[in-house]
């Protein structure tokens, strides 16, 4: 049998392994859908809201009916392109973690180092999308940034959704939660209607703030028929099953708190701590993929990776590179309530 040596740096290799890596990604990337990578960088965004009226009846004798059932805006977008690169130096090569054996012939020190590193990648890409992810939710809206010659980002974009401003509300006076006597069912039942209308069918989740949450489980709509003895999580990440606090009237509860900073040095929350977000999770988004912008890529994939080395001192860079744009198609499947 021949010697089979292996090149962990090739391109096609390392983009392999960085696309089978576990996902790092929260709670916010699971309410879109992944589409195929695309072979363009530039999409076209269509956002659907309905606009139907009755189908008029016609004649034995008469031609059918041209019907457009939904009112549709469209508007181009490129691809944003995340590009993060680190020193991948000799000595990472040949590390060994405490325990193992440096002789072990089975053990493979470079194969475990690079897949570390591309964990690393993977992480800082999927956390990117993860804050695109929620800003398409939360705010409607998603600010895209360059950097210029001196590295500091630039505001190129913001792509809005065109979210319904009847879907952002601000409760006030005796209609807050933290009033027990408020409606809180009734509202949560008008707010899902408010979707129904825009997007055909209802919700499914009830995102909370830790504020949110508080008022929330008190209340006595809520005390007696949250349903949280039997929770499973099924396949759910930790990180996400710890967000899980059960159903309530067929509605999934998630409090959300913790915080991320954006390319402007702002601290954000990635639900404010006194807001609800209701969302149906069967509405039409999505996460496009555009072709990363490098020679060696060979063609659309999620991300891309390679690496290229260095003299001295002497060590190897790695580059991943992905373009994803989540893209809600249904602006109006989230209402965002100030409830506290």
């Amino acid at each position: 049998m021949g010697n089979f040596n292996i090149d962990y740096f090739d391109p096609r290799l390392l983009t392999g392994v960085i696309n089978k890596r576990p996902l790092k990604s929260d709670i916010f990337t699971g309410y879109f859908k992944k589409r195929p990578p695309s072979p363009a960088e530039l999409f076209e965004l269509h956002v659907k809201t309905r606009n139907i009226t009755m189908v008029p009846a016609i004649t034995n004798h008469a031609p059918g009916t041209m019907r457009h059932g939904d009112k549709v805006e469209a508007y181009s977008v490129r691809a944003p392109r995340f590009r993060p690169k680190r020193a991948f130096m000799a000595a990472d090569m040949f590390r060994q973690p405490a325990g193992i054996n440096p002789y072990d012939p089975q053990d493979d020190a470079l194969g475990r180092a690079i897949a570390e590193d591309m964990d690393l990648h993977r992480e800082e890409l999927d956390f990117a999308l993860e804050v695109m992810c929620c800003q398409a939710m939360v705010k409607g809206k998603i600010v895209l940034h360059d950097l210029v010659e001196n590295d500091s980002p630039v505001k190129t974009f913001t792509v809005d959704f065109l979210r319904p401003s009847t879907h952002n509300i601000v409760l006030s006076g005796s209609a807050l939660w933290t009033n027990p006597d408020c409606d809180l069912q009734g509202q949560l039942d008008t707010w899902d209607l408010m979707i129904q209308e825009e997007i055909g069918f209802g919700s499914t989740d009830l995102l909370l703030g830790k504020n949110a949450w508080a008022a929330f489980r008190r209340h006595h709509d809520v005390e007696q028929d949250l349903d949280n003895k039997g929770i499973d999580v099924g396949s759910l990440a930790p990180r996400i099953a710890r967000k899980y606090r059960g159903n309530w009237y067929g509605l999934n509860i998630w409090v959300i708190a913790g915080t991320y900073t954006d390319l402007d040095g702002v601290v954000n929350h990635y639900l404010d701590p006194d807001y609800a977000l209701l969302v149906a999770k069967d509405a039409e988004s999505v996460i496009e993929f555009g072709r990363p912008v490098d020679n060696k890529c060979e063609g659309p994939v999620e991300i891309f990776a390679k690496a290229f080395p260095q003299e001295d001192p002497s060590g190897t860079f790695t580059i991943a590179e992905s373009r994803p744009l989540p893209w809600p198609k249904q602006p109006g499947w989230v209402v965002l309530a100030k409830v506290v």
